[in-house]
């Protein structure tokens, strides 16, 4: 960040003569769970004749030095480490492939390779258009994905999501989701229906079954993590989506980017529950106006449905707004299991 940014900012401005006046560095909370992501920082200024300039700088590093792996078995850790796509986002906007009509990458103005296992990425700062979210939204996004995977057909199989569901989802996620504490726990039980816990063992006994039926279906290229979060709204009009945080290094079964647009916003709990539905329905037309979509449901029950309940959260001190978060999260977990129990595993 010390760096004399002049260069940057005449490429950034198309301005060879512009000079620095200021410059302010602001970090940026980082609102997804990407476990490469180390930093995100908003680094802006002037110039002398009173332009402004920005740029969005986004940190990333391997697997292979994160503290976070010794939560993992000890013989998963170097699997871990070697398969985690920790750079694909950097690649997705050095590699210039073609994209959809009305969607683009941010540009990538810098590309700083610190060592073999960390990269600063110096991108555009796109500037976001106020309005949120409708069903029209979600209709064109899906089928722009739809487009998106269209223009990649690949040969399967999804070898990172296998290797996902072998490691992370049965040697960490699924022991400490499926202890009777957690469902004896205040936060969880009031909101929790009888059949709940019964219905995510069920799927994940069927973690197996899944995957072979992912194998099955035609695989493509992906964004990997294609949530409305990761889909930029620009102001200037310059596209429909600047589409950022590419997250998956895998060919995946079609449909696949659906489930991340599905349940992206109500992850966080900027979406109610009850919206699901009339967005599923959205998402699945725009996309199988493209292109089949057969593997969105086991893929987002594959990748999500053991996060859906916030186990992590359970020692934190209750509040209202944290019951509050704990109900609608495990109204997801039951929406999720019932769109799992709706395939014929």
């Amino acid at each position: 960040m010390d760096d004399d940014l002049t260069d940057l900012v005449r490429k950034a401005l198309g301005d060879p003569a512009a000079e620095i006046a200021e410059q302010h560095v602001e970090p940026v909370e980082c609102v997804s769970n990407a476990l490469s992501t180390v930093g995100l920082h908003r680094v802006r200024g002037t110039t002398t004749a009173g332009a402004s300039w920005s740029f969005f700088v986004k940190s990333i590093r391997s697997l292979r030095g994160w503290e976070g792996l010794c939560r993992f078995p000890e013989h998963t850790r170097p699997l871990i480490g070697e398969f985690f796509p920790w750079r694909t986002d950097a690649d997705a906007y050095l590699a210039g492939e073609p994209l959809p009509d009305g969607m683009r990458v941010p540009r990538l103005y810098r590309l700083d390779a610190l060592d073999d296992d960390r990269l600063v990425m110096w991108l555009e700062d796109v500037r976001q258009a106020p309005d949120g979210w409708d069903l029209d939204r979600y209709h064109r996004a899906a089928r722009l994905l739809g487009e998106l995977a269209a223009m990649r057909p690949a040969g399967g199989p999804n070898t990172s999501l296998r290797v996902f569901a072998s490691t992370v989802v049965r040697q960490v996620m699924l022991p400490p989701l499926m202890d009777d504490a957690v469902w004896r726990h205040p936060l969880v039980a009031p909101h929790a229906d009888g059949r709940l816990r019964e219905d995510i063992a069920f799927l994940a006994d069927r973690l197996d079954v899944l995957l072979d039926a992912q194998d099955r279906l035609p695989h493509t290229g992906v964004h990997g993590d294609a949530s409305p979060h990761n889909l930029l709204v620009p102001a200037d009009g310059s596209a429909e989506f600047v589409a950022v945080d590419w997250g998956w290094n895998s060919p995946a079964a079609v449909g696949f980017d659906l489930g991340q647009l599905l349940i992206g916003r109500a992850h966080d709990g900027t979406m109610p529950v009850e919206e699901l539905p009339a967005v599923h329905e959205a998402i699945t037309d725009g996309y199988g106006g493209v292109m089949r979509h057969d593997g969105h449901i086991g893929a987002l029950i594959i990748r999500s449905l053991w996060t859906a309940v916030p186990i992590q959260l359970l020692t934190d001190e209750p509040d209202d707004a944290l019951r509050e978060f704990f109900a609608h999260r495990v109204a997801l977990a039951r929406y999720l299991t019932d769109l799992g129990r709706s395939l014929r595993l």
